[in-house]
């Protein structure tokens, strides 16, 4: 039985799932979920952890302000894959590079079936480079841990992609263009008679500009804030359990300085999720993702839910391993 389980899982990890995406409007969720991805604490000095994540937005509901509206002509998807890799450089600092490929789905007209439109991107994403250095770092007195991070935003992707000689919208676009500064931070607290740990983590990002398709076109996407508070706790064999809360915002986006109409806003999502260990050097986590409150500015499409598995992968120095996921606490 647990063979079965775990043959399942593995094949929700990798497998595959198709889109197809179309012009159409703007919302303010284009690009990878890089700094999102950035669920790993602490690496031992010359250890190496190896994560792939795949991760799936629907984004098929039509808000104005906080109220949902019916007559939505519009959806979109996105399927991201990360791959991360995170570094112990000394026993108080570690290395995280992130890099993604994106695919994206729009499709228009779904009043009418028979003339609706579809349109597909897809390329290289853009990357993010992290030092994430532990301030205080848990031991048998300190059940807790404090880590503070930056790092950059690298636009390896295009973001000026044409279909049928027009112009994308920017969210349609694999990459921003943009160097962009991201602050991060991570404090966990482990509960040791509950066998709970409790933890929060925040990120800040603060964008550039970006010529488009000439000189004289700029766009901005919004400085953004993420926070989260968590909880995660073993269940049974190597089976564990998380539960977080994730709240979001987004400045409004601007184009040649001005600021762009329905771009921007606030967003509260619940986060239930499961983790397996196979091995000591191996394990994943599975997650689901659905909003509870959603505010946004104007009139915008926005997500309905999120799916996102992740796999991680130990090579560790002392040949002992050491614990995946988050946070870290060795």
């Amino acid at each position: 039985m647990v063979k079965k389980i775990k043959l399942v899982l593995m094949a929700f990890i990798f497998m595959g799932i198709t889109s197809t995406f179309a012009i159409g409007q703007t919302c303010s969720c284009a690009g990878a979920p890089l700094v999102n991805s950035q669920s790993l604490g602490a690496v031992e000095k010359g250890n190496l952890v190896i994560g792939l994540t795949t991760d799936f937005n629907n984004i098929d509901q039509l808000y104005t302000g906080s109220k949902e509206l019916k007559n939505r002509s519009s959806k979109r998807e996105t399927f991201t894959t990360l791959v991360e890799a995170n570094y112990g450089l000394s026993s108080r600092i570690t290395l995280s590079g992130t890099f993604s490929y994106v695919q994206k789905t729009r499709t228009t007209g779904l009043q009418n079936s028979s003339n609706s439109q579809e349109l597909e991107t897809t390329g290289i994403g853009d990357a993010l480079v992290m030092l994430k250095y532990s301030l205080i770092k848990p031991s048998l007195w300190k059940p807790y841990q404090l880590m503070a991070g930056g790092g950059m935003k690298i636009p390896f992707a295009t973001n000026s992609l044409k279909a049928n000689g027009l112009a994308l919208n920017a969210d349609m676009q694999p990459g921003t263009g943009s160097w962009d500064g991201v602050g991060w931070m991570l404090f966990s607290y482990t509960v040791r008679s509950l066998d709970l740990n409790v933890y929060t983590m925040n990120s800040y990002k603060r964008t550039t500009p970006a010529s488009r398709f000439s000189q004289d076109d700029e766009y901005k996407f919004g400085n953004e804030f993420n926070s989260m508070l968590g909880i995660l706790k073993p269940a049974f064999d190597s089976f564990s359990y998380s539960l977080q809360l994730k709240f979001r915002t987004a400045e409004a986006d601007q184009r040649n300085g001005s600021k762009m109409p329905s771009t921007g806003g606030e967003w509260l999502n619940i986060v239930p999720g499961i983790g397996y260990s196979f091995t000591d050097r191996l394990s994943m986590q599975v997650s689901g993702e659905v909003p509870l409150y959603q505010n946004v500015n104007g009139t915008q499409p926005t997500t309905t839910y999120i799916v996102r598995a992740s796999m991680f992968f130990s090579l560790d120095k002392a040949n002992t391993g050491f614990s995946f996921g988050l946070p870290n606490n060795n």
